[in-house]
């Protein structure tokens, strides 16, 4: 523009008249006294031709002629006028110079631009700026709305409430998710510590109890562990005595055997004796019948004495002396017998009482034998039970050095016990420091989404109990925790008695929850393990065998064993909120309601959104 300038400057001057232009043209002679002028230069200064030719420079916004050395250049007028600048160009020619002043659109793109650079929107902007003055519009807005989040964030406020001109700003609702995710975890972990400082005392005293039964258990332990070495020690000594028992039950086993042969000799010798009484016997029955001969001869002797007459009488002294010898060898036959009978009556007595005597003696072999062998069983068995007993001795020893290990951890358990407490303690603390909204519903969307929640959860509860009324399913099965896993799939799927009828009755009550805002991901049922029957239909796209396409397209007939999974459907509170981080990597919030299906509680609604 500027070469334009100086051309069309050129051509009037070469005619001897300033042109009219868009651009304001003056001539200077060489005394920088002002010769001509074009309408464009009157109206930008707003000047007459009277007031303006003929005068000194300086009436040209100040322009000083001390600028005038070098062949060309640019001059801009003390002040805040952007606009007012002027290009100048020696005239070789005619010795003075030529003067370029700005256009008037170009004034006013100077003037809005340096308002724009102060700060200052103005209400009518050149169009070519207007793209600039919306950027700067929306900086402007955005660092108010960063200004206002420092001072927030620095005074630890979390309650972010934005005036409307703010809060319709696009980045105002990517914070306000930012804000509300994080005064809700907060408010989380703000519930977690002071459940888990609720259940550190409780913690220490078990800890407390546990430390005096481990006490007990290693004292006590310690005594089983001398009783089982004084165990020891006792059988040892009795299988020493067994030893010695077994030894003299030995030694007696042999004094019987011998006293077996000696009842047995003993036996033989009096059947001997026996045998050879018998044979007396039989002599004195000789001897009674030579007695009973000589008796009768004797008599005989007599007769034929008294015969002889006294010729007779010497034979019959002699006679009657042998029969009274006679009658005394019978006597003392008979005696004999007598004596023999009695004799060999005792004899066989003494035989039978000898023979009964070797069978007592063999079976008191015997019995010294069996217990004997017995005895050592006995032996053995307490060598056994002695090697149990080390056993148990040193199994006693290590629970007793476990034991001593619990007792060590116990001790740990409680220090870190303290610590926890300590830990929970400076944790409330710190997270006291931040302010957060004394109502998480004052948040519109959470309050619309317990209405939507509680409503859903009404009717899905009435429609579970007239299927059991019209025996559709019942009880036990609408109530199971039985889950069969469905193979190869991963992640894991299961089947349950119930989804079947879920899959049926659920989508016409679960979908239009779903579709009543953008800004809700899914709204789902599940029982208090976390189990979800049937998904919506967005998250139930047919498995492809891939994992992570899988993860995300099909999510029906999972456990969600995570921290806000496993608690939406065990809880009975009128409404429970959490935001989490699903295993999508999505951050979330999650709005749960219980389900009663009658007055029995069958598990939770959820509805999982976001606030941006």
């Amino acid at each position: 523009m500027a070469a334009i300038e100086d051309r069309q400057a050129d051509n009037a001057a070469s005619a001897g008249v300033l042109p009219d232009a868009p651009v304001g043209l003056v001539r200077l002679d060489a005394s920088a006294r002002v010769v001509a002028a074009n309408r464009a230069a009157w109206d930008l200064l707003a000047l007459s031709p009277e007031a303006l030719l003929g005068q000194p420079c300086d009436r040209l916004w100040g322009l000083p002629a001390s600028v005038l050395n070098d062949e060309e250049g640019n001059w801009c007028a003390p002040g805040n006028d952007p606009a007012r600048r002027i290009r100048y160009h020696a005239d070789r020619d005619g010795g003075g110079w030529l003067l370029s002043l700005p256009h008037p659109e170009t004034a006013a793109l100077l003037r809005d631009a340096a308002r724009l650079a102060q700060g200052e929107i103005p209400a009518a902007v050149t169009p070519a700026l207007r793209d600039v003055a919306q950027r700067l519009t929306d900086a402007a807005t955005e660092r108010a709305l960063l200004e206002r989040i420092g001072g927030l964030l620095g005074g630890c406020d979390l309650d972010l409430a934005l005036p409307d001109a703010q809060a319709a700003h696009p980045l105002s609702r990517q914070i306000a998710a930012g804000f509300g995710n994080l005064a809700e975890a907060i408010r989380q972990a703000v519930a977690l510590s002071v459940q888990v400082a609720a259940e550190v005392p409780h913690l220490v005293g078990d800890n407390d109890e546990l430390l005096t039964q481990s006490q007990a258990q290693v004292t006590a332990l310690d005594t089983v562990l001398d009783a089982t070495r004084r165990l020891l020690q006792g059988l040892k000594g009795a299988g020493e005595e067994l030893q010695a028992v077994i030894s003299v039950a030995a030694n007696a086993d042999a004094s019987a055997r011998q006293g077996v042969a000696a009842a047995r000799q003993l036996g033989d010798a009096m059947r001997e004796v026996e045998r050879r009484s018998a044979r007396a016997g039989e002599v004195i029955e000789v001897i009674d019948a030579v007695a009973f001969q000589t008796n009768i001869l004797s008599i005989n002797a007599s007769i034929e004495a008294a015969r002889a007459g006294p010729a007779g009488r010497g034979f019959a002294v002699v006679a009657t002396e042998i029969r009274r010898l006679a009658e005394q060898a019978a006597t003392a036959a008979r005696d004999v017998r007598v004596i023999l009978d009695e004799s060999g009556r005792a004899l066989t007595e003494s035989a039978a009482s000898a023979e009964a005597t070797g069978q007592v003696l063999v079976g008191i072999g015997d019995l010294l034998a069996r217990a004997s062998q017995a005895m050592e069983s006995v032996v053995e068995r307490v060598s056994a039970q002695d090697q149990e007993v080390i056993a148990i001795d040193a199994a006693v020893d290590r629970v007793a050095a476990l034991s001593r290990s619990n007792l060590e951890h116990a001790d740990q358990v409680a220090a870190r016990g303290t610590a926890l407490a300590q830990g929970t303690d400076t944790l409330r603390d710190c997270v006291g420091l931040f302010r957060l909204p004394a109502d998480p519903l004052g948040h519109r969307r959470h309050a619309r989404v317990r209405d939507l929640a509680q409503a859903a959860a009404l009717r899905i509860g009435d429609t579970l109990a007239q299927a059991l009324v019209q025996g559709r399913i019942d009880d036990d099965a609408l109530f199971s925790r039985d889950y069969t896993p469905m193979p190869g799939i991963e992640p894991a799927k299961f089947t349950t008695p119930f989804d079947a009828l879920c899959d049926e009755l659920l989508p016409p009550l679960q979908e239009p929850v779903i579709a009543r805002h953008p800004w809700i991901v899914f709204a789902i049922c599940a029982n208090p393990d976390g189990y979800v029957p049937t998904h919506n239909l967005r998250f139930t796209q047919p498995l492809t065998g891939d994992r992570a396409r899988d993860l995300v397209g099909n999510r029906t007939k999972r456990l969600f064993a995570d921290r806000v999974g496993r608690s939406v459907g065990a809880h009975t509170d009128p409404y429970r909120l959490q935001v989490y981080r699903r295993d999508t990597g999505q951050i979330m919030f999650d709005l749960s309601v219980p389900v009663f299906v009658g007055d029995r509680h069958w598990g939770g609604f959820r509805v999982g959104y976001t606030l941006e």
